[in-house]
């Protein structure tokens, strides 16, 4: 997971956000705590590249 939101695109992190989201609600809906887990780990991993973007576009709007 981590090798692809690196490699992602801004767009197609968002993508891959809202089907993380989705498959995470799934997860939680069938009763799969391990599943539910993993997902949420993805999405943290998600996060922290939609951080590095809007810090770097801060970054690039300021300096």
């Amino acid at each position: 997971m981590k090798r692809l939101v690196e490699t992602a695109t801004q767009k197609d992190i968002g993508t891959l956000e809202r089907h993380v989201l989705a498959s995470r609600d799934i997860a939680t809906q069938i009763g799969d705590p391990f599943l539910s887990y993993l997902l949420s780990m993805a999405l943290f991993t998600i996060y922290e590249k939609k951080a590095h973007h809007e810090n770097e576009a801060l970054k690039s709007s300021f300096g």
